[in-house]
């Protein structure tokens, strides 16, 4: 009934468009330029470190104007920004044409556009609460979490059809198209002015932000309850981001081709395991101790990159179809990880500090991720992407054991 409502509003319909085909042209893209940075470095011995600084142009915009931009929107018409940012990156992607041989422009250009997204993304979230009513928000909310999780699906798998049929270069005619459609979205929107209409300086909001990240910073180091749920989401992000720095390379040296052609074996299984994952645990593990259904995504995550570290020597008859399972339960425990500590992160925080809790999470998160995709994509040049993904397995596993014990620690020093 719920959703029946939203789909008759026109307004969260147009907003929820642009959603769509703003994640979907960002995940086709960025899969794409995976694959051309990897076969533009083939060959030499820093084909993986290549991925890995190309990972790394995508989120450190996140650190660097994540927090400044969220600020920032709350004195802006929230669709004013939406409709500049989507024009831009349609324009920008065009770009690719030129550089796409030039890896440093690679980079230049791809921290541009992530850059441009920081100012998107707070501006369609604080959106949605102007276009549904407050009974509705759960709704809508939930259909723009199943956007983010089938995007992925939908552009990690067309990007590699599209880039085997036609080529990288039709990749960035799409992108542009997308978002070029999400701008037109944008501006068939009603205005958007944010409730905080004051005017406020670049340089006073500048030093607010620094002022109110020091204090979230600090709040978060002196509660347990904040830190804990903060170390499993930083995790899972820094598992995410290492499979898909090894994505080329594991497709190569286990299934013997290309990624574009092993989207359906290493990408859309992840994907369906997120989704089932977060539909599990919010339908039949609600009651479940959170702490309990972290662990328990811990030990399937280790295993399961153990596993898949080992899945060189699988008989060829059931290769396909064992990696596809592996990545499918490595997606599944993402989901169990991230959902359980996002619950219980909400749980622990105050609704007058949830917001800047999570502003600062999103940042905390990205700075934490890029130590394990520099160090992923620098050990498998000198060693092997097997070994990589078998010894993040086996360093899971060692940090469940360790959180078993200081968990009984303390359980014993409460008594």
């Amino acid at each position: 009934m719920a959703y029946r409502t939203l789909l008759r509003n026109l307004n969260f319909l147009k907003l929820w468009g642009a959603q769509i085909f703003s994640q979907l042209a960002s995940n086709i893209l960025n899969f794409a330029l995976i694959i051309r940075v990897y076969d533009l470095a083939a060959g030499t011995r820093f084909a993986n470190i290549s991925v890995s600084l190309l990972i790394l142009s995508f989120g450190l915009p996140s650190i660097f104007f994540a927090v400044f931009a969220g600020a920032l929107v709350d004195h802006l018409d929230r669709k004013r920004v939406m409709l500049i940012t989507n024009v831009a990156r349609a324009l920008l992607v065009l770009l690719f044409f030129l550089v796409e041989k030039n890896l440093v422009l690679v980079y230049a250009l791809i921290f541009i556009i992530s850059t441009i997204t920081q100012f998107f993304v707070p501006a369609e979230g604080a959106a949605l609460p102007n276009v549904v009513d407050k009974k509705s928000l759960v709704s809508a909310n939930s259909l723009f979490l199943f956007t983010i999780y089938g995007s992925f699906i939908v552009g990690y798998s067309l990007a590699g059809p599209i880039i085997g049929k036609f080529g990288v270069d039709a990749v960035y005619i799409v992108t542009s198209v997308c978002f070029a459609i999400a701008a037109i979205l944008s501006a068939l929107l009603p205005t958007l002015r944010a409730i905080d209409k004051s005017e406020i300086a670049i340089f006073q909001l500048m030093h607010k932000v620094r002022r109110n990240l020091r204090q979230n910073l600090s709040d978060i180091y002196r509660k347990k309850e904040l830190l804990f749920p903060i170390l499993q989401l930083t995790i899972a992000q820094g598992m995410t981001n290492i499979i898909i720095v090894l994505a080329p390379a594991l497709s190569l040296l286990v299934l013997g081709t290309s990624l574009s052609n092993s989207t359906q074996i290493l990408i859309v299984p992840a994907g369906i395991g997120m989704i089932g994952g977060a539909v599990v645990i919010g339908q039949y593990m609600r009651n479940t101790d959170k702490k309990k259904a972290i662990r328990f995504g811990l030990i399937i995550a280790g295993l399961g990159l153990i596993a898949l570290g080992l899945s060189k020597h699988l008989p060829q008859k059931s290769l396909h179809l064992t990696i596809a399972a592996l990545v499918l339960l490595l997606g599944f425990a993402n989901a169990l990880i991230s959902v359980s500590a996002q619950t219980l992160l909400q749980l622990s925080s105050t609704e007058e500090t949830r917001g800047r809790i999570f502003g600062a999470l999103n940042m905390m998160i990205n700075i934490a991720a890029t130590l394990p995709v520099l160090l992923a994509g620098i050990t498998a040049d000198l060693v092997s992407p097997l070994v990589v993904v078998m010894g993040a397995g086996v360093l899971i596993l060692v940090y469940v054991v360790f959180q078993q014990y200081i968990f009984a620690k303390l359980a014993l020093q409460n008594t």
